[in-house]
């Protein structure tokens, strides 16, 4: 999970902060160049350089004083916090007391970033927020330098939000070249893609401009003026893996990076649920379907079959996944409020005590905590069936 800036960061500040961190490494004997800690302390806050992160810091009015002072640290995750978690009465109070406040930037109240309230409630999927926010004057473009350079429209396309993203358009959101690749508006990509690469925006989320595309035509012709595939987001992931993880409708869009000569790891094929794929790469080599990522893949995208499939080859039931929260496979259905996975998992042995190495949450937290970040209701029934199952 990325760090966030304190609300009065500004260049002196960030310059200060890396010059003191290398006279630190310096001390512990480490070689090391300036460079190399201000591409530290960018990967640190979210950012994949440093030119990005200071892209990212207010920028002073053209007379050089500093912009107005923002609402407080406080009263933004005050708002934050009540738009995530669907309080539109505390909010309403907050807006009528601080009617600025609705585009104040703050801390995330569940991940990394500093996002405004609009990108909360899009994210939670809180349609009465939503209009609530849009109705107190909230800018349909956003402020997103520090928010990994996501616009509301596109966080509305990339959470499987059309009515948000509706509504932002008729509200005059701007289409640039990155919600039209999310669009899947050939016509805009290829009229913004005349000029090149010079058409892509250096202002953009971490990781290839290709895990954005969701058309073949886009793929290709971000492949043609000289996009690269490589590269990873501030998640660890590829633009093959990302486009993987779309589910049934990445199917054709990781087929499209394959015959472009980008290569993709078996657990693509689990995500995408094709058993055809791992069964071939199995016959080579049998370890693979007994792969931690491999098993966790399939879980996270609901393949039921498949993990039975994966299971009776021999699948660990306790896969974990590789990132920094180091999640069962148990959690991460769970999460999802996937109760026949739950089922599923439990039924070959999956220990609902484990616990992830982040925050020490056993499944049932998980799902708990699920009811009310990600606003799925099916969580419930998971909670429900494991307190059952508790000892």
């Amino acid at each position: 999970m990325s760090k966030t800036l304190p609300q009065n960061a500004n260049l002196a500040w960030l310059k200060k902060t890396a010059k003191q961190q290398l006279r630190v490494w310096r001390a512990e004997g480490r070689s090391a160049k300036l460079a190399d800690v201000q591409l530290m302390l960018a990967r640190d806050y979210g950012f994949s350089s440093w030119r990005a992160l200071r892209a990212a810091l207010p920028v002073p009015d053209k007379e050089g004083t500093a912009a107005p002072e923002a609402p407080s640290d406080e009263r933004a995750e005050q708002l934050l916090r009540s738009v995530g978690q669907g309080r539109l009465s505390d909010v309403r109070d907050l807006l009528e007391a601080t009617p600025g406040l609705v585009n104040a930037i703050g801390p995330h109240p569940f991940w990394g970033g500093r996002p405004q309230a609009i990108h909360v409630a899009i994210e939670t999927k809180r349609h009465e927020m939503f209009d609530l926010l849009l109705a107190a004057g909230a800018k349909v473009d956003g402020d997103n330098r520090l928010y990994d350079h996501w616009s509301p429209v596109m966080l509305a396309l990339a959470w499987d939000q059309p009515q948000f993203c509706g509504k932002l358009m008729e509200k005059g959101a701007r289409i640039g070249l990155l919600e039209a690749l999310l669009l899947g508006d050939d016509d805009v990509v290829e009229r913004l893609l005349r000029f090149g690469l010079s058409a892509v925006p250096s202002d953009r989320p971490s990781g290839s401009i290709l895990g954005l595309a969701r058309t073949s035509f886009a793929i290709n012709r971000l492949l043609d003026v000289g996009a690269s595939p490589d590269g990873v987001d501030r998640w660890g992931a590829s633009a093959i893996e990302t486009l993987s993880r779309l589910g049934p409708r990445g199917r054709p869009l990781v087929l499209q990076m394959m015959k472009r000569g980008v290569r993709a790891e078996p657990q693509e094929y689990a995500r995408l649920g094709d058993r055809d794929a791992l069964a071939a790469l199995g016959a080579g080599n049998p370890e693979i379907l007994r792969s931690e990522a491999v098993t966790m893949g399939a879980v996270d995208f609901g393949h039921h079959a498949l993990l039975e499939w994966l299971l009776a080859c021999g699948a660990n039931p306790n896969a974990r996944a590789a990132g920094a929260s180091g999640q069962t496979a148990l959690h991460s259905a769970a999460w999802n409020g996937d109760l026949r996975m739950v089922e599923l998992l439990v039924s070959h042995g999956a220990d609902i005590s484990a616990v992830d190495r982040e925050h020490g949450s056993t499944p049932r937290t998980w799902a708990a905590v699920s009811i009310k970040v990600s606003n799925n209701p099916r969580c419930a029934e998971v909670v429900a069936y494991l307190e059952k199952k508790a000892p």
